[in-house]
Parts: structure tokens; sequence; C-alpha cells
């Protein structure tokens, strides 16, 4: 169906999951994939522009929001597909109006009246996509990142261990900081994988 991608849900995943080199790469051999298939018109202007400005914009919202509120990346996810309606229909009819008689002005109404349905359906679906797959394709790749690299993606804070907010020292002269509910979680978890794969090893025996 026309419009309907996962091109953006992806470069969210990578830019707030990795470095920013990632998603700029992975955005960089989409558009050259596009380009290879459709070939070359006013789309890869807009692409190069739109898709960058998706993994740079959310690459900085995943480090000052952290993941404390999906509808954010809801609400970025609207915001940016509805501008990318009019970043290419202005680039249209720039080019457009560069070879006739007609202004910018009246090729850019044209061209938006005529493609509003596709921009509708290009906004509704990359909201569906967000809203159900963002949360649990952003777990998994962060489960991977700690699974083969032993690093947490999602830049977790360490609170203090005092009430009083001051740190606390272990009688090694370590500062002992409280875990956060993530954390005490993934702890959870590997502890009872520890005890299963042990109870295994006993019952071969």
């Amino acid at each position: 169906m026309p419009n309907v991608e996962v091109v953006t849900l992806l470069i969210m995943l990578y830019a707030a999951c990795f470095k920013p080199q990632i998603a700029f790469t992975a955005t960089a051999v989409y558009i050259f994939i596009e380009c290879f298939i459709w070939g070359l018109n006013t789309w890869v202007i807009a692409y190069l522009i739109h898709w960058n400005f998706v993994a740079f914009a959310t690459f900085l919202l995943a480090r000052v929001f952290k993941f404390k509120n999906r509808f954010i990346y809801l609400a970025f996810t609207i915001l940016v597909t509805a501008a990318f309606g009019v970043l290419t229909t202005t680039i249209d009819a720039i080019v457009s109006a560069s070879k006739s008689r007609y202004t910018f002005g009246a090729f850019f109404v044209a061209i938006y009246v005529r493609g509003i349905y596709f921009y509708i359906v290009h906004v509704v679906g990359n909201a569906v996509f967000n809203i159900t797959l963002f949360a649990p394709l952003r777990d998994i790749l962060n489960g991977l990142m700690v699974k083969y690299y032993g690093k947490d993606v999602f830049l977790k804070e360490e609170k203090p261990a005092g009430k009083d907010g001051k740190q606390k020292i272990s009688k090694e002269g370590k500062p002992v900081t409280q875990l956060t509910e993530r954390e005490e979680r993934d702890k959870i978890i590997s502890d009872l994988s520890q005890r299963e794969s042990f109870e295994g090893s006993d019952k071969k025996k």
C-alpha cells in the first residue's frame, strides 16, 4: 500500500538504541537501495534531509527524555511524518515552478491537495507502527546488546542509596548505589537463569 513503510520506525530504533553513526549508515543504505530500484528523482533530496533529521532528532530525544514516556516518541513520529509530506511537496513545487510560468504557491497547493490522502495514510501507518512495535523492538535490541556486548543502551542513571540524597560508602570504600527498577528486574531474571542452569546441571549428575 502506498506510503505504508517501516523505515521511520527502524531509523528511530537504531538512533535510540545505538550510536548515531549506525542510524546514519542505515539511512544511507536505504536511500541507495531506493535509488537503485526506483532511480533518481526529487524524492532523493527529501530522503537525504528527512531520514537524517529523524535519526539525529531521535538520538537527542533518547538522551534527553530516555524512555520514560512512550507518547513522546509517538508524537514525534506523527509530527515528522506529517512534515515529510510538506517537505516533498515543497521540493516538487520548487522544481515545477522553476520550469513553469506558474508560481511556487500555486504548485504547492495543487501538489499537496492531490497527495493529501497518501500523507494521511503515511501518518496513520507510522503512528500505528510506533505505538505497537517501538517499545517491544527497543527492548529486544537492548537485550541483544546486553547479551552479546555486555552493554545496556538505555543509559541508566544510578540513584543514591541514602534517602538524604548523599552517596553511601561501603566498608571497602566503594560507592553504594541503588539499582533502578529495570536493573532490579534484570538482576532477578539473571539470578533465576543461573539458578535454573545450576539445578539442571545437578539433575544431570
